[in-house]
C-alpha cells in the first residue's frame, strides 16, 4: 500500500459511494475551508492500482514550518477491516511526519449509540437501533455499540491513537451528537404523533403568513445575512460550499408581510372575543358564588396571548412597511451523501424568533425527503446533556428532537502526534495550541 494525492474530482467519486460517506468529506467542503485559512490535501490509499481508501485532509502551518492536520469525519477507510485500517493509518502517521506535520485528528462517523428523545438506550438498551443501524452501516445488520467500542479499542491498542474523549457539548471539532430519523415515512402520520405544542408551533407560523420556498437560484448572499448571525465566517466559505454543488439544496423560510399584518389582527382581535367571553364567565360564576379558578386560569392564558398578539401586530406592521415583498427569516442548507441527508446548517433571524420558523422549515423539508430513496434523514447537530436542568442548551435538542426523531450518538475524535517532539515544542513555546474551527 501507498499513500497517493489525488485530484478533487477523484476524491469526490470515491468519497461518494463509500460506506461512510459525508458532506465534510467532499471537494466543495475542502474549497469551503480553504477560506478559513486551511490547506487542504485529497490523498488516497493506492493497492496495486485501485484506490482502496481516501482522506480529505485540512492542514494549516503553526509553527516553525511544521503544520496540524484533521481529516474532518475521516478518514475513508473500511474499519471493520483492522489489517487495512492499521496499514492505512500507520502509514498516514509516517507521510504526514515527512510532510513536516506534527499531529493528526480524526473523527470519523461511526455510531456508538442510538438513543431515544429523551436519551435512553434503544432496543433493550443494547444501545442498537437495528433498522437504523442496519442503514447506516450500508445495509449490514451489526450491532452499533459493540462494533464501535471494538474499533475504538483497535485505534488505541493497535494505531496507538489517543482518545479525545466522549464530550457532551461541542468540545470537539465537529458536534458528536446529531438528531436523526429513518426514512421514508408518512408525514401525515407523522403530523399526528408529534407533541401537540410542536403542531401548534408549526400552525402558528403557517398562519402568521411563514411560507417555506426552496431556493432554486441558491442565493449566496441571503444565505450569508441569516448565517453570519450564527458562525464568523466569510461568503466565500458558503459560495464555494453551495455553488455548483449538485447535492446541495437551499430551503428558506419567508414570512409574507401583508398575509403577517392581516392574521396578526385577525389573531389578536379573535383573542380579544375571547378574553372579553371569559371576563364575562368569571363574573357570572363569582356573582353565583361558584368556583372560577378555571376561568381565571384560561384568563391569564388569554392575557398572555394577546400581548403576543400585540407584538406580532407591531412586528408585522414594521415588516410590511420595510419589506413589502416579503422578508426570508430563516434558511437551512441541505446535503445528500451517500443514503443520507442532512441539514448540515440552518439558522434564523432572532427578531423574528417568535414566529417558530425554523420549526416549519425542518418540518416541510422532512416532508420533501419523506417517499425519496435515502434511508435517513439528519436534523443536524444536538448535545449528550438529556438533563433540562442541566444542560442551558436542551431547548436546541428539543427542536431538533421535535419531529420524533432518535439520538445519533458518534465514537468521537482520536489524535495522535506524529512529530512529538516538534509538538512537545510548539506547545511549550506558543502556550495555546490551534483549535480547528469549522
Amino acid at each position: 500500500m501507498k499513500i497517493v494525492e489525488i485530484s478533487p474530482n477523484e476524491f469526490d467519486d470515491f468519497a461518494k459511494v463509500h460506506e461512510y460517506a459525508n458532506p465534510w468529506q467532499t471537494s466543495n467542503f475542502g474549497r469551503a475551508a480553504e477560506t478559513l485559512g486551511y490547506n487542504v490535501l485529497y490523498l488516497g490509499f493506492e493497492e496495486g492500482l485501485a484506490i482502496k481508501g481516501a482522506t480529505l485532509l485540512l492542514t494549516k502551518n503553526v509553527y516553525l514550518g511544521q503544520s496540524v492536520s484533521y481529516a474532518p469525519r475521516g478518514p475513508l477507510l473500511d474499519y471493520a477491516d483492522y489489517n487495512f485500517t492499521e496499514e492505512a493509518l500507520t502509514l498516514l502517521k509516517r507521510y504526514l511526519n515527512s510532510r513536516k506535520v506534527m499531529s493528526f485528528t480524526m473523527d470519523p462517523p461511526i455510531v456508538l449509540t442510538i438513543r431515544n428523545k429523551y436519551g435512553a438506550l434503544k432496543e433493550n438498551d443494547t444501545g442498537v437501533d437495528k433498522k437504523l443501524d442496519a442503514i447506516l452501516h450500508g445495509g449490514e445488520i451489526v450491532k452499533a455499540n459493540p462494533h464501535a467500542k471494538d474499533i475504538v479499542n483497535f485505534l488505541l491498542k493497535k494505531v496507538h491513537l489517543e482518545y479525545r474523549g466522549q464530550n457532551l457539548f461541542f468540545e470537539g471539532i465537529l458536534p458528536r451528537w446529531y438528531a436523526v430519523t429513518n426514512l421514508p415515512i408518512n408525514s401525515k402520520t407523522l403530523l399526528s404523533k408529534i407533541d401537540k405544542r410542536v403542531r401548534t408551533k408549526l400552525r402558528k407560523a403557517a398562519k402568521l403568513g411563514v411560507e417555506i420556498l426552496k431556493d432554486e437560484t441558491k442565493n449566496i448572499n441571503v444565505i450569508y445575512s441569516i448565517a453570519r448571525e450564527k458562525f464568523d465566517r466569510p461568503i466565500e466559505y458558503y459560495r464555494n460550499l453551495i455553488e455548483n454543488n449538485p447535492d446541495c439544496e437551499i430551503y428558506v423560510a419567508r414570512v409574507n408581510s401583508e398575509k403577517y399584518v392581516n392574521n396578526s389582527k385577525i389573531l389578536y382581535e379573535r383573542e380579544l372575543e375571547r378574553n372579553e367571553i371569559l371576563n364575562r364567565v368569571i363574573r357570572e360564576k363569582n356573582a353565583a358564588g361558584r368556583n372560577i379558578q378555571r376561568a381565571l386560569n384560561q384568563k391569564m392564558e388569554s392575557d398572555k396571548i394577546i400581548n403576543g398578539y400585540k407584538e406580532h401586530l407591531v412586528k408585522s406592521t414594521q415588516t410590511l412597511k420595510d419589506f413589502p415583498n416579503g422578508r426570508i427569516i430563516a434558511m437551512c442548507i441541505v446535503i445528500r451523501h451517500g443514503t443520507n441527508v442532512s441539514i448540515f446548517e440552518d439558522g434564523y433571524l432572532r427578531q423574528y424568533s417568535q414566529l417558530n420558523a425554523a420549526y416549519l422549515l425542518r418540518w416541510k423539508v422532512i416532508e420533501q425527503y419523506s417517499n425519496s430513496n435515502l434511508r435517513t434523514f439528519i436534523f443536524g447537530e444536538i448535545t449528550g446533556g438529556f438533563d433540562p436542568r442541566r444542560n442551558p442548551l436542551y431547548g436546541m435538542n428539543e427542536a431538533k428532537l421535535s419531529l420524533r426523531g432518535s439520538i445519533l450518538e458518534y465514537i468521537g475524535e482520536f489524535g495522535v502526534m506524529t512529530n512529538r517532539t516538534m509538538y512537545n515544542l510548539y506547545q511549550t513555546s506558543i502556550g495555546k495550541k490551534v483549535v480547528f474551527r469549522l
